[in-house]
């Protein structure tokens, strides 16, 4: 982590920050969790990383009026996996959160977007490796549509397939957790074409239904 506070006799000049070649770098952020926005902000300016600060939707202030407003409806027989459980508010809200940059990037028309959560943690020399990876993307003219920056790997029994031409990266298995990932233009409109509100899922879930990788 990068919260140690430096001294304030020292005067240390502020990080150049860029977007590692991506058009938007969101950094997703409820605004009743203050105390992440402070803490990724000052992260992500010491790693020379320029954030757009999108705001979550609380799941927990959303009411049974305004799902059907906006045509929610969820899974048929839908359960969590671990737990047995229904669909979450909070589980509709970070859907909803991820879904509102998904439309961004077609109105806008970016070409790649990086997403990051609030609560990621960044491992060492991050930026450099994330960029040297795309990069490698780039020069192997790679057809991608959504890149894991961070995930927990759900089936390991399998070693994962290397991408000829990239170092470092593998076409993803079965995953869960959205806390960070690059999405491309027409990964976008992939996932919007399957009008997920029509039958949602978590976001974790339904990201590998969408690329032929959940077992189920």
């Amino acid at each position: 982590d990068h919260d140690i506070e430096p001294s304030e006799h020292l005067y240390s000049p502020p990080s150049p920050q860029d977007t590692i070649g991506f058009d938007k770098i969101f950094l997703i952020n409820l605004k009743r969790r203050l105390d992440r926005r402070t803490r990724m902000l000052k992260t992500m300016a010491s790693l020379g990383l320029h954030a757009t600060l999108t705001d979550a939707v609380d799941g927990k202030a959303l009411n049974t009026s305004q799902l059907q407003a906006l045509g929610i409806e969820m899974m048929p027989r839908y359960k969590d996996p671990y737990s047995g459980r229904v669909l979450t508010r909070g589980e509709i809200g970070c859907f909803l959160s991820h879904h509102s940059i998904w439309i961004q990037v077609l109105e806008r028309g970016l070409q790649s977007v990086l997403v990051l959560e609030d609560d990621v943690r960044f491992e060492p020399r991050f930026k450099r490796r994330l960029q040297a990876i795309m990069d490698d993307i780039d020069k192997a003219q790679l057809d991608w549509d959504l890149i894991y920056v961070g995930r927990k790997r759900m089936q390991v029994q399998q070693p994962e397939q290397s991408v000829d031409g990239v170092n470092n990266l593998v076409e993803a298995d079965y995953s869960y957790w959205t806390l960070g990932y690059a999405l491309s233009q027409q990964g976008a409109r992939k996932l919007l074409a399957a009008e997920p509100f029509t039958r949602m899922l978590p976001v974790d879930e339904f990201l590998p239904v969408m690329f032929n990788k959940h077992p189920k």
